[in-house]
């Protein structure tokens, strides 16, 4: 009588085959991954730029015609986890706007995506370096 053999199990061939696969598949994902969380920071740093955008833009319509106007104060931002925050004014005493700026510095990439008012034209610009290139 003879005995049959049934060996059950994967070969050497088709393991490797498995994860060739594997590899292909996660070189395809990966990068479409980070460049998601890159654009949703993005948008985290531009939606916490809107308050501050409000406070400025009443700081500037609250000295219009004022002798001692000064919006440039930087107190009370609040630096997350990803980013840290700051603005810049060129309010002109006894004026009736001003331009101005807001930053929002990546931690740790130092990346910047920046809102500039432009009070002449009336426009609001949005611009992104480094990983936030895109996000405008």
């Amino acid at each position: 009588m003879n005995k049959l053999n049934n060996k059950s199990g994967f070969t050497l061939i088709e393991i490797i085959v498995v994860l060739i696969i594997v590899g292909v598949l996660a070189a395809i994902a990966l990068p479409s991954l980070f460049s998601n969380v890159a654009k949703s920071r993005g948008a985290e740093a531009i939606a916490s730029l809107g308050p501050i955008k409000e406070a400025v833009e009443g700081c500037i319509q609250g000295h219009v015609g004022s002798e001692n106007a000064s919006c440039s104060t930087q107190s009370g931002l609040i630096a997350t986890t990803n980013f840290t925050y700051s603005w810049a004014t060129n309010l002109t005493n006894g004026s009736s706007g001003g331009n101005y700026q807001l930053q929002a510095v990546g931690n740790p990439s130092g990346a910047i995506i920046t809102l500039t008012k432009n009070t002449v034209t009336s426009t609001l610009t949005c611009a992104g370096s480094g990983i936030y290139g895109g996000i405008c």
